[in-house]
């Protein structure tokens, strides 16, 4: 079929859609009059019939009332659309936008005009019913059939509409209408008319409208359930998405006005040439969208909603990662980051550490994805990354003492990304990398000891370094655990050579007596973060400790 033939439908079919109102009208009035012609037609075929009935009631027709029949009509109409004014008035007032999905609601649309032109039917048969015009069918129909039939789904409607104005079923409904325009992009007559700028700009604006409308909503929830609900289904649209994405037209890919205009995109005009190569302008949009959710979770201390984002955050990446799509992890790498420079201006200025201590969990989730699947370059990246914030976080810790708990749980999520990697059998040259990494968490170059009596050591980080060193010990990795040594062994500079033997000792006691479960309980269940099931491995460490210092002459 030409483009321009098919371009030509798709508008005829757009125009259909948009005036929807117009065109339920005159599909419940042409099927109002053809179902009043076809029982026309059916009386004056059963007439022989009818007329043994007019023998048994001679007067049927005659004592047949239609007065009172517009009144009821009248009043259920008022009944029905009062109650859907009210409804969605009060809806309104916590979900924007709403009158305009009830505007598109084929059933809303559908049962009101039913009632409005039955209401007129009525009343044409009240004018004409003394006269020879009428028919008898027209008043049965309407009497016995319409009235009756709009009464008993008047309540079950009403229902529908409070049903319908709950904020799960609103985004419930802006989602399967998103969903349903992202698997419509795969259709061969879809990837045809994409050639098309007009409706190339249509389809993103469709999709931008819902992101917006679905960001909107958002901002005015107050119950945790919808909120998730909404978190969750646009991580869901996200992943339907990127999974469709090798199957839409390249053209599609394009940014025009409609990706200009959009309020995300009003910063980011130097780098729209880099959305149109990298094709991710719709995952950028749904990405600064959880952003601003994130932002907005944690000034509102709704930890375990923002702990979701990240989660969906992660799952995304690993989507990702299955359809080894290495723009969309880029990406996705930088929306973490930049997750984790939120929470940490949150955490610093609140003195908080939830936030930080779930959102490290996640981070960590999604780094053991990129190591499971082997993405080296990304693995790293990431890794890098997370030490980065370890050592930001201990360099806020002067001012916010609950960040040098954060660089003990870095270290802690560090430690087990180098488990699962040893456990991947993944060289020793990059296993030795990613060690180093680990062992700067909390000596980063640019940060200062002024005071020579305040240790720079962080015993919850070395506890957890050495419980590594214990994991090595246990694999035979001794190379591994002579770098972890030695890095513990700069500590005796700060801390003189007493001081220093004292903390270890201190720290090897510590981890003998820990357990796998810690008796208070966090978002992250009561897992002890510094608990080794290497404890049979503290006596050949320290013996390897004398050593070195030995070798060293202390």
């Amino acid at each position: 079929m030409d483009l321009k033939v098919l371009y030509l439908l798709h508008r005829i079919i757009a125009l259909g859609s948009k005036h929807r109102s117009l065109l339920s009208f005159l599909t419940v009035l042409a099927g109002f009059i053809s179902v009043d012609i076809l029982c026309t037609r059916l009386f004056t075929l059963s007439r022989q019939t009818l007329e043994q009935i007019w023998q048994v009631y001679p007067n049927f027709l005659e004592t047949l009332d239609i007065g009172f029949a517009p009144e009821v009509w009248l009043s259920l109409i008022a009944l029905t659309l009062g109650t859907l004014v009210i409804a969605i008035s009060v809806a309104a007032q916590t979900i924007p936008k709403i009158a305009e999905l009830y505007m598109r609601d084929w059933v809303s649309l559908t049962y009101i005009w039913f009632l409005m032109i039955g209401g007129s039917h009525a009343l044409l048969i009240k004018y004409y019913q003394d006269t020879a015009s009428i028919r008898p069918a027209s008043l049965m129909l309407n009497l016995y059939i319409f009235l009756p039939g709009s009464i008993i789904i008047a309540f079950p409607y009403i229902f529908y509409v409070l049903k319908s104005i709950q904020p799960i079923t609103v985004i419930r409904k802006i989602v399967d209408t998103h969903i349903a325009n992202i698997h419509k992009l795969q259709r061969s007559s879809v990837n045809r008319l994409l050639h098309n700028n007009a409706y190339r700009e249509e389809c993103q604006r469709r999709l931008l409208e819902s992101l917006n409308q679905l960001g909107n909503l958002l901002e005015y929830l107050t119950f945790k359930e919808p909120k998730a609900q909404a978190i969750q289904n646009i991580s869901l649209m996200i992943q339907t998405y990127i999974t469709t994405k090798p199957n839409i037209n390249p053209k599609f890919f394009r940014v025009g006005h409609t990706v200009c205009s959009d309020i995300s995109f009003k910063t980011l005009i130097d780098q729209f040439e880099d959305l149109e190569r990298s094709k991710t302008f719709y995952e950028q949009k749904c990405f600064r969208l959880l952003g601003n959710i994130y932002v907005h979770l944690l000034d509102d201390s709704e930890f375990d909603l923002a702990s979701l984002c990240a989660s969906e955050m992660s799952n995304i990446g690993l989507k990702a990662i299955e359809l080894k799509d290495d723009q969309l992890l880029e990406v996705i790498i930088v929306r973490f980051n930049t997750m984790f420079r939120f929470a940490l201006k949150h955490g610093v200025k609140h003195n908080e550490a939830r936030n930080l201590y779930n959102l490290a969990f996640h981070y960590r989730a999604f780094i053991e994805n990129l190591v499971t699947h082997h993405r080296l370059h990304h693995s790293w990246q990431s890794f890098y990354y997370l030490r980065l914030y370890g050592n930001e976080a201990y360099g806020y810790g002067r001012n916010s003492s609950a960040m040098y708990f954060i660089v003990d749980v870095v270290a802690a999520e560090m430690k087990k990304i180098l488990v699962l990697v040893h456990q991947q059998q993944w060289s020793e040259e990059i296993q030795k990398q990613l060690l180093g990494e680990m062992l700067l968490v909390d000596r980063p170059p640019e940060i200062e000891t002024d005071n020579s009596n305040q240790a720079h050591l962080n015993s919850g980080v070395r506890t957890l370094q050495i419980c590594l060193a214990l994991f090595y010990l246990k694999e035979q990795k001794y190379d591994f655990v002579d770098c972890i040594i030695a890095d513990i062994l700069d500590d005796i500079a700060v801390l003189g050579d007493k001081a220093f033997r004292q903390r270890i000792e201190k720290t090897c006691d510590r981890l003998r007596a820990s357990q796998p479960k810690f008796w208070e309980d966090t978002d992250r269940g009561n897992a002890n973060l510094y608990y080794t099931p290497n404890q049979d491995q503290i006596k050949p460490f320290l013996m390897l400790l004398d050593k070195r210092l030995a070798e060293l002459g202390k």
